[in-house]
């Protein structure tokens, strides 16, 4: 372990000082790295941005997105922030983890560059930098079309998140299909979609509507990217998080609908 501000203390204290100025640098360099929780010195030029922006995490950064969206659409509408709401109770987000979340969603509305943020995020959690993207493609197809300025921020936030044009196209026709309106299907395949949904939530098509919201609960916490790495699941694992997520509300969706409860 090198503590990156505790040589570069030591190093100024020295070149001022002789020995005890660097003892002293070496001191106060620690106090920071232990303050600032600096192991690396990858995570300097993270914490030196996180000064300038504020704090990186998912949380505060996807709402902070997700508000520059919704207002870049041309109208905040209802439909806007019930998709915020969705995503918070996706994340099971507390009381207070929520109202942070909602002043972070109204902050970003008027946020002017927020690509020093999700480059930061992807330095700090690289994981989680497609779920990011993933989540705003969702926010983004909400009005139906895209508007240049849409266009632009997903573009720049993909760059910094290191995503390639073919992902990124995938996400919004994966999106798009979502939020397309439903077609006349026949009744044969509708069941078999049922019953995948059902399948990917573990419960029967004759399960009550409580057990139903239960497994939904359930398997939204198996898969939160917090919890797959606190069980150790793999980078891979972590990565695609966001897709089962996704899978996961929509077969809910779909059963919600079926049985029709709230």
């Amino acid at each position: 372990m090198l503590w990156p501000v505790t040589v570069m203390g030591a190093l100024v204290g020295g070149l001022g000082g002789a020995l005890p100025g660097a003892l002293l640098g070496a001191v106060v360099g620690h106090a920071l790295d232990r303050h600032w929780q600096l192991r690396r010195w990858r995570d300097l030029p993270i914490r030196l941005a996180e000064l300038r922006t504020g704090p990186t995490d998912f949380e505060r950064v996807l709402f902070l997105c997700l508000g520059r969206l919704a207002k870049a659409s041309g109208r905040v509408s209802q439909v806007h922030l019930q998709l915020a709401r969705d995503l918070m109770q996706q994340y099971r987000l507390d009381e207070a983890a929520r109202l942070r979340a909602m002043h972070d969603f109204n902050q970003g509305k008027t946020a002017a560059d927020l690509r020093p943020l999700v480059r930061a995020l992807r330095k700090r959690e690289p994981a989680r930098a497609a779920e990011l993207l993933d989540s705003c493609w969702r926010m983004a197809v909400v009005p139906g079309q895209l508007s240049d300025e849409v266009r632009t921020l997903l573009a720049d936030w993909a760059a910094e998140a290191g995503l390639a044009q073919a992902e990124q196209q995938r996400m919004h026709q994966r999106h798009q299909r979502t939020q397309a309106p439903p077609r006349s299907r026949s009744a044969v395949p509708r069941q078999d979609a049922l019953r995948r949904a059902a399948s990917l939530l573990k419960v029967d098509l004759d399960d009550s509507p409580e057990v139903i919201k239960r497994a939904y609960r359930r398997q939204l916490s198996l898969h939160h990217p917090d919890k797959l790495a606190a069980r150790g699941a793999g980078s891979v694992e972590q990565g695609n998080a966001g897709e089962r997520i996704r899978q996961i509300q929509e077969a809910f969706e779909l059963l919600r609908r079926h049985k029709g409860f709230r």
